[in-house]
């Protein structure tokens, strides 16, 4: 099947809003709404609350988990001393989202050994009804977790307490209870992390810290997710048709054209408010459900994390089609299109397809891995730590350098074609090229991942996502009547300056719907 044209319509090309509203003062307008909406997301983002509640661990009797914890086998041989402690979890709730403990211990005085091997036994009870009350291995509930982990205890060179090393964590599971009870037992087989002293029983000093998501976070995000979904909707779908159909959905608009003569952009824009609409996550607040079993909780984290991965893909290969088809457009009007040329576009065609395929699978992976089966830390400042979120970073990273040297060279070809390009889509490829860059960031530094580090990645680069794609799908739906004919057209389209006229839209060659149509611009 001919990938590049098997799909292109017979019709005009689809006068657009863009066509319409093409006035310096539409698109001041424009530019100045654009800015003030990156203004208003960096002001909410700054002012939301912590993404994660970091608090002591303590011990049934309320005291601090910073103290010697219980030997019990008094008398024990060096390299077989086990030590206890027992941390009661209370008050948690679903929004909460995820529970992960680490430990850290004291140098032992007189030693300067630096690494110490320990293996630690992990038993964690869970109970959501109300009279249950922490007590240790009695805990009355149901086993969550009994576990046995041997790994080293690293101290930096003259630091008293060492590095975190993790104790438990509910990943992939939500928390389903509302109290918990951890109880560890420490065996110290190198015998060199607790003090040793002649004729004495041997002593460890050791704390324990918890992090879980901030409840407030949560509420917050639940909120704002709410008002982009709306907000999506309501470009997708608005009924209102009056002043020339200013304010009416962009399918709604879309309705007048055929689909066949959809134009290659219009077609993209389309998949992506379908996506963007996912993206939003009508279903977050299911996550939080208290009739929701944990297995269609995890299911519903898991299609959220193909959501983002799916739309950061599909916006990145629809800022290379878009750019691409300025290009097209102008060599095909001078030069037509030689055998070469058309198998050029072919390879072209299957180096995006490619070349966002990888981004999509290293991303969801990636994403999955570190939101429901990481051990080490939830904050993605902290995975580069792990050397397999390492590797995955590294391969992103050049995903993310190849795609923006790709599309570089696009737009360098477009600013020398700069001329040929109408004011109205020269100022949305100026936009395009903005959420490029915020998309290459944001997929660099993690600003995208489920759990953000702050608040202000996440409201910033998120809330960039919806309004540009919102402005795209304004900016390219189709703006004359029904009754519009072919020879109003005619007379739109003698008025352009210059036989290579082209747009972002793909000018004089509408290309119709179909994933093939999707793809078929040049470099």
């Amino acid at each position: 099947m001919d990938l590049n044209g098997a799909f292109e319509g017979s019709g005009p090309p689809s006068k657009t809003r863009i066509d319409v509203f093409n006035s310096k003062r539409s698109l001041t307008a424009l530019f100045i709404a654009y800015i003030l909406a990156f203004a208003l997301l960096c002001g909410l983002g700054s002012t939301g609350p912590e993404v994660f509640n970091r608090v002591a661990a303590k011990s049934k009797d309320g005291d601090s988990s910073a103290k010697y914890w219980t030997l019990l086998n008094p008398g024990c041989e060096v390299g077989d001393c086990k030590f206890s402690y027992d941390i009661p979890i209370i008050h948690m709730i679903p929004e909460m989202q995820l529970i992960y403990m680490k430990v850290q211990v004291q140098r032992p005085s007189g030693t300067a050994a630096l690494s110490a091997g320990v293996l630690t036994t992990t038993s964690v009870i869970g109970c959501d009804r109300e009279h249950c009350s922490p007590g240790g291995l009695n805990f009355d509930g149901e086993q969550v977790r009994d576990e046995s982990d041997s790994t080293s205890v690293e101290w930096d060179a003259e630091e008293t307490w060492s590095k975190n090393f993790s104790l438990f964590t509910t990943d992939p599971d939500p928390i389903t209870y509302n109290q918990y009870n951890v109880s560890v037992v420490l065996t110290d087989t190198s015998g060199k992390a607790a003090y040793y002293s002649e004729g004495s029983d041997p002593k460890l000093a050791a704390k324990a810290d918890m992090v879980f998501v901030n409840p407030d976070f949560t509420w917050w995000v639940m909120g704002w997710k709410m008002v982009f979904l709306v907000g999506t909707v309501i470009v997708m779908f608005s009924p209102i048709t009056k002043f020339n159909g200013a304010f009416a959905g962009f399918f709604v608009q879309q309705r007048n054209v055929k689909l066949k003569d959809w134009s290659l952009i219009q077609t993209w824009i389309g998949a992506l408010l379908v996506v963007l609409l996912f993206f939003n996550d009508p279903f977050f607040p299911l996550q939080f459900g208290d009739g929701v079993s944990p297995g269609v909780k995890q299911f519903l984290v898991m299609q959220s994390i193909v959501f983002v991965a799916l739309f950061v893909s599909m916006m990145l290969c629809f800022m290379l089609v878009s750019t691409g088809t300025i290009i097209r457009s102008n060599k095909d009007q001078f030069m037509g299109e030689s055998a070469a040329r058309h198998k050029l576009r072919s390879n072209t065609i299957i180096a995006k397809v490619g070349l966002c395929s990888l981004i999509f699978a290293f991303l969801f992976f990636y994403y999955v891995i570190a939101r429901m089966y990481n051990t080490g830390s939830p904050q993605y400042d902290d995975f580069s730590e792990e050397q397999a979120y390492m590797s995955f970073e590294i391969i992103l990273i050049l995903c993310m350098v190849v795609f923006s040297l790709w599309y570089i060279v696009s737009v360098c070809r477009c600013i020398m074609n700069v001329q040929m390009i109408e004011r109205g889509y020269l100022a949305l490829l100026v936009i395009t090229v903005i959420l490029a860059i915020l998309m290459v960031v944001g997929v660099s530094i993690g600003a995208l991942f489920v759990l953000p580090q702050t608040p202000f990645k996440w409201m910033f680069f998120y809330g960039s996502c919806n309004v540009t794609v919102w402005v795209l799908g304004w900016a390219f739906a189709h703006a004359a009547e029904e009754d519009d004919t072919e020879s109003s057209w005619a007379m739109d389209s003698v008025g352009k300056e210059g036989a290579g006229y082209s747009s972002l839209l793909g000018g004089e060659e509408p290309l119709g719907g179909g994933a093939e149509g999707l793809l078929s611009a040049d470099i």
